[in-house]
């Protein structure tokens, strides 16, 4: 039991250890230093805001090609149908079709 103890008292003080050192190094650290640093964090959040927006573009685009497509079908079925295709289509309507 007692290793336990000492083990676990000896990861603790690696931790205590590992964190005073890195507060230390960013207490010591100068304006450029912490320029950098703010550089390193920025960085992948401004990628996900630029892969963010170029989605959104992206969304944009298929959502107007949707519109122009419902636009297209709603307009050519509106339009009347040529002459002879209604006379076509009337006489298929009129013969006695048997299966």
């Amino acid at each position: 039991m007692l290793f336990y103890e000492m083990f676990a008292i000896g990861i603790a003080v690696v931790l205590v250890v590992a964190a005073i050192d890195r507060l230390a190094a960013r207490v010591m650290m100068g304006p450029e230093d912490m320029a950098l640093l703010r550089l390193a964090r920025a960085a992948p959040a401004q990628r996900r805001l630029v892969a963010s927006a170029a989605q959104q573009k992206r969304d944009a685009r298929a959502a107007a090609a949707q519109r122009r497509l419902v636009a297209y079908w709603t307009h050519a079925l509106a339009a009347p149908l040529p002459a002879r295709l209604a006379t076509l289509t009337t006489q298929l309507e009129t013969q006695d079709v048997s299966a």
